[in-house]
């Protein structure tokens, strides 16, 4: 169909192919170029006939035309190519993706810096036109070379929907897990048409993770094995991966891993406040179950969503001895149900009745008793 070499030179609307830049297990991307304006783009065609995912295309399509931002990869047509919906997108020279770069070593501290701020910037445009990504990870972060260094481009929202419209029973199928297993939120791998936009923070928890880790925090021989270190958001500390990390990066980490969502920093803006220091924040009971952190205050739970917090997902796997986890919200069987001392509570400042009534009782019976002795001293 689709990945045969002879699209090259035919022509879909106003755009001519040139070449075949890529191939994936879901779609083929070519080299595209303007008949008219000489203007070259990529064009994005799924290798599926299956009506629902060519569904997802579409509403691919309608969702990135809507977000206009230098750090979200912008459609520019759309066009029909063998019968099948295909999308003429931005074309980033080279084609690197976080992934990729990722994989040539750790990042430099200014580089991770402005990676960071490039990514949270094009979730959070995302999250303000009322859109959920779904399926944020490294391999979905296109990377544009600029005067200033790499320029993150979020891409492929195939698995966007409204954040407040009512999951489509055609394109979120019962039984299917939608997302990356070691990027998606908890609730998410148990039913993403009812996930809100705080699955796209714990994706970015996950993703800053790596960005500073070198390595992803959830991984597995199997995706059952990935999704039960998920949904028990068991993880190594990040110190403990690289233990000069600094401890803002460990904050907005551990912000963002938690598996009841009410406990995840709330949105892009406030994670970003988090990073650069201008919000404090600690993990009580979720990431890596901290008590406290020096100069860090406690999160406040957001009553205004209620999202359930998932069982975790059974398997067999056993955890390897040697391996440190960072937080289990159960403990498996055989483990110690030690969890860490969580912090004291914070007393009221309203006063008790028992601080007042014991000090009157006490002056009362003094008052008494020295009547009595005056009472008797006279007689």
């Amino acid at each position: 169909m689709t990945n045969v070499p002879w699209l090259v030179a035919r022509s879909f609307g106003p755009w001519r192919v040139e070449a075949l830049l890529a191939e994936g297990g879901m779609a083929t991307i070519w080299a595209v170029r303007h008949l008219e304006t000489d203007a070259a783009a990529a064009l994005k065609v799924s290798r599926s006939r299956d009506p629902e995912l060519l569904a997802r295309v579409t509403r691919e399509g309608q969702i990135q035309r809507a977000l206009r931002h230098p750090n979200v990869l912008g459609v520019l047509d759309e066009v029909e190519v063998e019968g099948v919906p295909g999308l003429v997108l931005e074309l980033v020279e080279g084609g690197l993706t976080l992934e990729h770069h990722l994989a040539e070593g750790p990042l430099a501290p200014a580089e991770l810096d402005a990676l960071v701020a490039g990514l949270l910037d094009g979730v959070e445009v995302a999250h303000r036109a009322g859109f959920i990504h779904r399926d944020l990870k490294p391999a979905n972060v296109l990377l544009q070379r600029s005067a200033r260094g790499w320029t993150p481009r979020v891409a492929d929202f195939g698995l966007a929907r409204p954040e407040f419209e009512p999951p489509d029973a055609k394109l979120t199928r019962a039984g299917f897990i939608l997302g990356s297993a070691a990027y998606m939120a908890p609730e998410q791998a148990r039913d993403a048409g009812s996930v809100d936009a705080r699955a796209d923070l714990w994706s970015l928890g996950a993703m800053i993770y790596e960005m500073v880790g070198g390595v992803p925090p959830f991984s597995g021989e199997t995706v059952e094995e990935v999704l039960q270190h998920v949904t028990r958001a068991r993880f190594r500390p990040l110190d403990s991966v690289v233990p000069d990390v600094a401890a803002r990066w460990q904050v907005a980490v551990e912000a963002c891993l938690h598996v009841d969502p009410t406990m995840r920093v709330p949105d892009v803006a406030t994670l970003r406040e988090v990073i650069a220091g201008r919000t404090r924040w600690v993990s009580l009971t979720g990431g890596a179950g901290r008590t406290s952190l020096p100069g860090v205050a406690a999160p406040r739970a957001s009553p205004a969503r209620k999202t359930p917090i998932p069982e975790p997902i059974s398997t067999s796997g056993a955890r390897p001895a040697a391996e440190t986890f960072a937080h289990d919200t159960e403990p498996e069987k055989g483990e110690s149900a030690e969890r860490p001392t969580p912090a004291p509570a914070v007393a009221s400042a309203a006063p008790s009745r028992r601080g007042w009534v014991v000090p009157v009782v006490v002056a009362l019976f003094v008052a008494i008793v020295t009547y009595v002795l005056y009472v008797i001293g006279r007689s």
